[in-house]
């Protein structure tokens, strides 16, 4: 049975109450018997830095959320650049996938995904991106290897991937991994699966946006969606762009989002 997931900063006891409430009503009494329904474990830094912050996730998830269904994702947004933390090209970033794990063994959760973080400043290509991408490959391989088998992922990002939090193209983050492309560099020929991200995919794309194009290209490997819309275009020196609308309701559009759930609903029913 498919699962709906929604994230939490599960360091929050309220904000775990508050979502699976939001869950019950609008998941499992709209359409009983059709769905599981599950967390998605998001927070601060803090939050994957401070051991207490760690304990409590684990103690919310057990005492509120009773066994509900969990992924972890760990902290995103621009701290996910400034914070110095988080770049899985680097072994600080490697050090964090380990407590990602950890917290997925403990919680008994079904995925663990990232973002590459392999940030930059500025729009151009970075001279040693190939490599940075080997290290993630090997690293998210290494976080494989020690998950006793829960499934491990990575997330494309828009491009720039900051770009709804600056328009300055000297200031603004970019990422090693930001089109799938980018995700097939690192997880091809492995076992590593396939975040895949509505908005971030269209965000900066004109015209009709073909979300089955992804999917189809990374094939097996796909695991878990984001699902969401966009509004606006990053325009340097003049705009930014932004996620969150409800899919449909953006630039996208709903004609794309139809097309793309007939299409995963018949290639990945599950």
């Amino acid at each position: 049975m498919r699962t709906i997931y929604v994230p939490t900063f599960a360091a929050f006891k309220g904000d775990v109450e508050s979502r699976l409430s939001l869950l019950e009503e609008e998941v499992l009494k709209k359409y009983t018997n059709q769905f599981e329904i599950g967390l998605e474990i998001g927070g601060l830094p803090k939050h994957f830095t401070q051991q207490e912050s760690l304990d409590k996730i684990v103690e919310n998830i057990n005492s509120v959320a009773k066994g509900a269904k969990t992924v972890v994702h760990g902290f995103a947004g621009l701290a996910v650049y400034t914070e110095g933390i988080a770049d899985i090209s680097d072994e600080v970033g490697k050090k964090l996938l380990e407590t990602y794990i950890d917290l997925g063994k403990k919680l008994n959760s079904s995925y663990v995904h990232v973002h590459g973080s392999a940030g930059y400043q500025g729009i151009k290509e970075p001279d040693n991106k190939t490599e940075r991408l080997k290290v993630i490959r090997e690293n998210l391989l290494y976080g494989l290897h020690i998950s006793d088998g829960i499934p491990i992922g990575i997330e494309n990002l828009p491009s720039p991937s900051a770009c709804d939090f600056d328009h300055n193209p000297d200031k603004v983050w970019s990422d090693c991994v930001e089109q799938p492309e980018d995700v097939y560099e690192v997880i091809k020929d492995t076992k590593l699966k396939f975040t895949f991200d509505t908005a971030h995919y269209g965000l900066n794309r004109g015209g009709y946006v073909d979300l089955t194009k992804p999917v189809k290209k990374l094939k097996d490997h796909i695991y878990h969606l984001h699902v969401v819309d966009c509004e606006g275009y990053w325009t340097p020196n003049q705009s930014m762009a932004f996620d969150g609308p409800v899919p449909g309701d953006g630039r996208i559009g709903s004609y794309a989002f139809e097309n793309f759930f007939n299409y995963i609903k018949e290639n990945h029913p599950n």
